[in-house]
Order: structure tokens, then C-alpha cells, then sequence
């Protein structure tokens, strides 16, 4: 993946696996702020985190909030999203 966090694993405040880190969105309302947010990607669901409810970041990305809104992933099931992003990756790149 390209990147340090894209594709990273995201792990809720109660330890739950709930996707990857699809990719970082960066807002702009009123200078001097600059809103920052990872967009996650689950199964069935995708949303944006404040970086505020980010924990850590380390091999997974520990978030300081529980998400009731995206079921637990397990390790195929985050294999198989990182696969997704990273041919939106190479699809994108190739209409450049």
C-alpha cells in the first residue's frame, strides 16, 4: 500500500477490528483550521474520523471511541479490503 497509514487496520477503543484506513481527508472551513479525518473503510460501511478520536498509530491504528456503526472484520476480510483500495489505487493512477 501506498503510504505509512493507508491500509493500516483500524481497532476501536474495545478492541474491535473494524477495517483499514481508506484514506486522509484534509477540510478547510476557515484559515487558520484545517479539519483532518482518516476515512475508514469496513465491510458495509465507510466514515470519517476526527483525528482527535485517533489513540495511536503504530502497526494498527487505535482509536480512543468504541464505532457501533461497522461489525467486526477479521484478518481475510481486512486482506480483502486492502485488495479493493489498492486497485482503486491502480485504477485511478492509470486514468492520469
Amino acid at each position: 500500500m501506498p503510504g505509512k497509514i493507508l491500509g493500516k487496520e483500524v481497532v476501536d477503543a474495545s478492541a474491535k477490528r473494524i477495517g483499514i484506513v481508506r484514506s486522509i481527508r484534509l477540510s478547510i472551513s476557515a484559515l487558520p483550521q484545517i479539519k483532518a479525518e482518516i476515512v475508514v473503510k469496513g465491510l458495509e460501511v465507510e466514515f470519517p474520523v476526527d483525528i482527535e478520536n485517533i489513540q495511536a498509530v503504530g502497526d494498527i491504528v487505535q482509536l480512543k471511541t468504541v464505532i457501533k456503526e461497522a461489525r467486526g472484520v477479521d484478518v481475510r476480510e481486512v486482506m480483502s479490503l486492502r485488495k479493493k483500495i489498492l486497485e482503486e489505487i491502480k485504477a485511478y493512477i492509470a486514468n492520469i
